[in-house]
């Protein structure tokens, strides 16, 4: 019979899974943010009329949010009834909720601040954005209180069963940083296509391979 003493010492990466699993919304430096927060009577359609009005991409407000991957807005008004199989007595909701859901890929130093370090970043960067959203939803603090706002999206919290995150380590800004150089590779290539069509022994092809090598050093330092 294996002793957990020699388990930690033969197999310490098994042996920390065990004696401290990690939460259920969390892989690697990859974090699951899920928020349900019920809307005040009335405030419904204002608040989609504000969701309407963000752009995508680089419009979004979130675009400056370090962290995240990807994030959304859904305002659910009722549960769908209509479906095969649906019970025979549907459950009904007594409010109308709006469900932010994120999904954050920290610096491995800011990993463990997770989901306090963003809800931050929320009422410290975008603030006004957090009062046009969840200021129509019960409970929303003063902003100004950062920390009271940090337990507000806390408490509305809902923790995953199962979290899937592909590059659980690879920040947004890495992912940005790849995609830039493999844009500058693509355009490499295409320009410097002549040079490298030339077969061996073709006249010019070592002053072409020469030239090659220069301008690969000069754009990929």
């Amino acid at each position: 019979m294996i002793s957990l003493r020699s388990l930690v010492t033969t197999v310490p990466g098994i042996a920390r899974l065990l004696l401290f699993p990690p939460p259920p919304n969390r892989r690697g430096c990859s974090y699951a943010v899920t928020v349900v927060t019920p809307i005040e009577p009335g405030q419904v359609e204002a608040l989609r009329t504000v969701l309407r009005g963000f752009e995508p991409g680089e419009g979004s407000p979130l675009h400056d949010l370090s962290d995240v991957q990807f994030a959304r807005w859904v305002v659910i008004d009722q549960l769908l009834t209509d479906w095969a199989g649906a019970p025979r007595r549907p459950s009904r909701l007594n409010s109308q909720y709006l469900l932010f859901s994120a999904d954050l890929t920290a610096a491995p130093d800011r990993v463990d601040g997770l989901p306090e370090a963003f809800f931050r970043d929320l009422a410290t960067t975008i603030p006004t954005t957090c009062i046009e959203v969840w200021g129509r939803c019960r409970g929303f603090p003063d902003i100004t209180d950062v920390e009271a706002f940090v337990e507000y999206l806390k408490r509305s919290q809902l923790e995953f069963r199962l979290y899937y995150a592909r590059f659980p380590d690879t920040t947004p800004g890495e992912i940005t940083n790849a995609l830039e150089v493999r844009r500058r590779l693509a355009e490499f290539v295409v320009e410097h296509q002549a040079d490298m069509s030339l077969a061996s022994g073709s006249p010019g092809v070592q002053a072409a391979r020469q030239r090659l090598r220069n301008d690969y050093r000069r754009q990929f330092p």
